[in-house]
């Protein structure tokens, strides 16, 4: 949805501020919806129903989209859609673990198809819209929906062991007083959060600085492919050191990286910059990922996936996200110095948090 969302909805007679209304209500449901229906997951024997409950009635809510008209009813089937949506990624994510453990998987090289279908989608659907309507983007996004059905159909079952002594009480109330768990949320959050200028404003601050659109979409495919790379030969790499050390390395690399997009145009230091995505999001991730395997019982797995998902991804993101395009407007590229701070924030609690460790 994220490369064409805006266009749909711009195409449906709203203006920027209700456009950006509707882009950011799935952030906020996100942090209120997720962690409650991961929770309820986690009381259950397995994930798979709850996930499949979710892809189908999201699916099902979607479907209203085809009847939308004006800013109140794309709002409100927006947010019909967003009570199932968000909960998807982080059950799948939890089944995921799973079978990563029980089968000894790389889960980097699972977790890649999520990026090569992104490119292989965005760049489809941009061709298809030099030719046809911009209502196809719908077409698209539904029958994804569709598919994702039938592959939920066939997922594995049974991807806990029940453990009645972790099930007691609230898992949400228990993630939130671990200390080790909290200081995860924080820093995964701040790594993730310095990429809310790149994400908003970044193809617009190098398109009015003189770089056309190819080299700019080239810019964004290098910085994929590298995450891409990462994730089918580094998983087994990033799973032998502390998770605080990759994210101290992660937050010092992030704030040269951050910084470079503020004092250049060079071409070549662009290219080798955005090769450096391959750290800030993907080994992040990785990282972030096999901590919540390692660490988290599997009573309260879905529960600390979707905190994960709802807060460093959700909430986080969209407060960067806002603030980045803020930034931008009084700062103009300086914007990127607030994201490079994100990231040495990061840095200097890793560092903290590791000589802290007993």
């Amino acid at each position: 949805m994220t490369p064409f969302w805006g266009m749909w909805l711009k195409s449906k007679g709203l203006s920027p501020s209700e456009i950006g209304i509707i882009i950011a209500l799935p952030y906020i449901m996100k942090v209120l919806i997720v962690p409650l229906i991961s929770q309820a997951a986690d009381r259950r024997d397995e994930y798979w129903r709850p996930l499949m409950i979710a892809v189908v009635f999201g699916t099902v809510f979607s479907t209203f989209y085809f009847f939308g008209t004006g800013f109140w009813q794309l709002f409100f089937i927006t947010g019909a859609v967003n009570l199932f949506v968000p909960a998807i990624t982080p059950l799948l994510e939890t089944i995921t673990i799973s079978q990563v453990r029980r089968q000894d998987l790389n889960y980097g090289r699972i977790r890649s198809f999520g990026s090569i279908a992104f490119i292989g989608a965005s760049v489809i659907l941009g061709f298809l819209l030099k030719e046809y309507s911009i209502d196809n983007v719908m077409l698209a996004i539904y029958g994804s929906m569709l598919i994702m059905i039938i592959t939920t159909v066939a997922l594995p079952r049974g991807n806990k062991r029940r453990n009645n002594k972790d099930s007691l009480g609230s898992p949400i109330g228990y993630l939130l007083k671990n200390k080790d768990f909290v200081w995860f949320l924080v820093i995964v959050g701040l790594l993730q959060m310095s990429h809310g200028v790149f994400y908003s404003m970044g193809s617009i601050y190098w398109q009015e600085n003189g770089i056309g659109e190819d080299v700019i979409g080239l810019l964004w495919a290098v910085a994929v492919l590298s995450e891409i790379l990462l994730f089918v030969f580094c998983d087994n790499l990033i799973r032998k050191y502390p998770v605080f050390l990759i994210f101290a390395v992660i937050g010092f690399v992030g704030t040269i990286r951050w910084a470079v997009f503020t004092f250049t145009f060079s071409l070549p230091i662009l290219f080798g910059a955005q090769l450096l995505h391959a750290l800030t999001f993907g080994a992040s991730h990785l990282a972030a990922i096999h901590y919540l395997g390692s660490k988290i019982t599997p009573s309260r797995a879905g529960t600390a996936q979707s905190l994960y998902s709802s807060l460093p991804l959700g909430l986080g993101m969209g407060v960067a996200t806002y603030l980045g395009g803020v930034t931008y407007e009084y700062a103009d590229g300086g914007a990127y110095l607030t994201m490079s701070f994100f990231c040495l924030g990061a840095f200097v609690l890793s560092l903290i948090k590791m000589f802290s460790i007993k």
